[in-house]
């Protein structure tokens, strides 16, 4: 069974899929992340302005360690999302997707005619023209995900249509731009955020499509209640996050140290 395979088969099982984020260019923290358990690498694009080689050793990073590959694309452009597919990624994750007619661009580009309009130049995707033409045409679908992130007020109100949208695999809530869009970042207890974040899970469960979060950092209350929802995607931290925490951690145990001994 191969990564996605795995990972959606505990999707089916509405199990949770655990993931980081990353944007760095040593290598080496990817294929960690498979070392370690993780089941994705949130390889991110939007804000950070990676080079296309650069997210492709990113992929073959993550996948060498054993973890899936999911890259977060800037935008909805294809001159933007097509050469990410060549890479062959495990999943593509589209930002801020607020109506039905744009989940169907963000499908269609990632998708050969007839059924979209993606243009035909794999190279990585596949194998680098190792594999049988009709073989990679017959399973390309389903060689990776296509994520939508609802994080924006407008794209709770159209989930129920975006959701309906064939190809649409999954929708990861992104909270602080969502709370952005009420005038209210960063206040996730704030009544109508939580008001706004159950109606993405009441909506992704009445339409069967498995969802989660990404967060910056470890908040455990908030974590706790979107796993006691039943989320299947996690994506917490990355590297600067692990770097603050442990140096914060470490400095206060050798304070404590230092004082023990003075």
């Amino acid at each position: 069974m191969n990564r996605v395979s795995i990972v959606k088969n505990k999707l089916e099982k509405r199990e949770l899929c655990f993931g980081t984020h990353c944007s760095v260019a040593d290598l080496d923290f990817y294929e960690m992340c498979g070392l370690l358990g993780y089941d994705y690498v949130w390889i991110d694009n939007e804000h950070a302005g990676m080079t296309q080689p650069m997210i492709k050793n990113a992929i073959i990073a993550a996948n060498a360690g054993g973890s899936c590959a999911f890259v977060r694309v800037p935008d909805h452009e294809a001159a933007h999302i097509k050469p990410v597919l060549e890479c062959g990624p495990d999943g593509i994750v589209f930002p801020m997707v607020n109506t039905a007619e744009e989940a169907e661009k963000c499908v269609a580009i990632c998708t050969y005619p007839p059924g979209g309009i993606r243009g035909f130049g794999p190279l990585r995707s596949m194998d680098y023209g190792t594999k049988d033409l009709q073989s990679y045409i017959s399973s390309v679908d389903d060689s990776f995900l296509r994520l939508i992130q609802c994080e924006h007020i407008e794209s709770v109100e159209n989930l129920d249509e975006i959701l309906e949208v064939p190809g649409v695999n999954g929708v990861i809530c992104g909270p602080m731009d969502l709370s952005a869009s009420i005038g209210k970042i960063g206040e996730f207890r704030d009544p109508e955020m939580r008001r706004l974040m159950q109606a993405i899970i009441d909506k992704c469960k009445a339409h069967g499509k498995p969802f989660g979060l990404s967060v910056g950092g470890m908040q455990k209350e908030f974590i706790a209640f979107w796993l006691e929802q039943g989320a299947c995607f996690l994506s917490v931290g990355g590297p600067q996050d692990y770097f603050r925490d442990m140096s914060y951690k470490m400095r206060e145990e050798i304070r404590v140290l230092e004082r023990k001994n003075s």
